[in-house]
């Protein structure tokens, strides 16, 4: 059973992280916690390894038509490679707790950003003539 819930997530998150774009962090996290079982740990760490596996598939249908930014790219995942260790070793000394908030906190508050950037440039489409 475990195994067929987590093909289901994983399907859920590749179909999300195909059409927003997202790591699928934000839905492999939570649902691997409250539907596996895992502690925050364990759900961040699984989530890091799974996420590679869409990443690539995505990639390369973004590649092939043309949308991805391969300096940009390069540069932004230059930069997580040397500090994403550095970030997984700080929050393996939190309590999985407060790990857990700061991440549903970071997301909460990145889907608001987004929710708002997004109604306030609607917005100015409406206004132009």
């Amino acid at each position: 059973m475990t195994v067929v819930v987590a093909v289901a997530i994983g399907f859920v998150a590749g179909v999300a992280a195909g059409v927003a774009g997202i790591g699928g962090g934000v839905i492999l996290v939570p649902a691997m916690v409250l539907l596996l079982g895992l502690d925050q740990h364990a759900a961040e760490g699984t989530s890091l390894l799974a996420i590679a596996f869409s990443a690539v598939a995505g990639t390369r249908v973004n590649l092939r038509n043309g949308r991805v930014d391969l300096r940009n790219s390069l540069a932004l995942g230059a930069a997580g490679a040397v500090t994403a260790p550095l970030g997984a070793a700080f929050a393996l000394t939190l309590d999985p707790r407060l790990l857990g908030r700061l991440f549903g906190a970071l997301v909460l508050y990145s889907g608001l950003r987004m929710g708002w950037s997004t109604l306030r440039t609607s917005t100015d489409d409406h206004d132009t003539p």
